[in-house]
């Protein structure tokens, strides 16, 4: 679908005027049939409980998406409260807050936060992909097609890091072009309490299978490393170099934000590898 986007008068939002706009019109270039957004939330409550993060962000996400939903005739939003439809989140394993899952052309992704910053763009794409076509080489669409199994794959990121936003592109064209990838994906930032039980220092962190991998990647060689454990070959993908971006939670970004740049996360090469300045 090409062409001048549709009159719209966004929802109100988080999103400016101009910046509904501008995505309205990109949207209208790539959108070319339904995509759903589900969003389960619950009121925001800072509150730590034994067994769950407090909720910081749902209602913020829950306002973007509607706003998003304005945008395009192709996208529509549903609303779960968590609480209200418990036995449905406990069966299909939803437990944050917010989580928004996308579905389009009989495959889905789902992400768990608040989807901000330098995964923002990452996560348009992905909408765009399970509406039309995505960006892969030939290659990998082939062998995504004759993966043997489904892989669990989940990501752990941040919205602070470039890499975790590549990632989120990345993952996101693999999981609209075949049903075997069954993504989700995390801004874990805002879960301090998760992030601690899962042993989070560094960030991209994918974990494929229970397998853990940090960093990274580039297709042809994430595309090499799910097969082997599709096909359940123990040899590993060897990559010569893996980018990592420290992690830090939400309130210390914002610590180091009021205490100047040099205080953000820095970007390096993981595994003992040389800091990459700037990144």
């Amino acid at each position: 679908m090409t062409g001048e986007p549709p009159a719209i008068t966004p929802n109100a939002g988080p999103l400016g005027r101009e910046e509904s706009l501008a995505i309205a019109r990109w949207l209208a270039e790539r959108i070319s049939r339904h995509v759903g957004i589900e969003v389960w939330w619950r009121p925001d409550n800072t509150i730590v409980l034994p067994d769950r993060d407090g909720v910081v962000h749902a209602e913020m996400m829950l306002s973007a998406m509607k706003q998003l939903a304005s945008l395009h005739p192709a996208l529509t939003i549903t609303p779960y409260a968590l609480d209200q439809f418990a036995e449905r989140a406990q069966r299909e394993a939803i437990h944050l807050a917010p989580t928004t899952v996308l579905r389009g052309g009989g495959k889905s992704v789902r992400l768990s936060g608040l989807i901000s910053g330098l995964l923002f763009p990452p996560f348009l794409d992905v909408m765009t992909f399970l509406s039309a076509e995505t960006p892969l080489q030939p290659e990998t669409k082939a062998a995504l097609t004759a993966l043997p199994r489904p892989l669990d794959i989940e990501i752990l990121l941040a919205p602070y890091d470039a890499y975790s936003g590549h990632l989120l592109r990345l993952l996101g064209a693999f999981a609209a072009e075949s049903k075997n990838i069954r993504l989700t994906v995390i801004e874990v930032a805002e879960f301090p309490r998760l992030a601690s039980i899962k042993g989070v220092a560094e960030v991209p962190l994918m974990t494929i299978e229970g397998r853990r991998f940090p960093g990274a990647w580039d297709e042809p060689l994430l595309m090499q490393q799910l097969w082997r454990i599709a096909v359940n070959e123990p040899e590993l993908v060897v990559r010569e170099r893996i980018f990592v971006t420290e992690f830090v939670t939400e309130e210390q970004v914002k610590a180091a934000e009021a205490a100047g740049p040099s205080s953000m996360p820095a970007a390096h090469e993981g595994s003992g590898g040389l800091i990459v300045p700037g990144r």
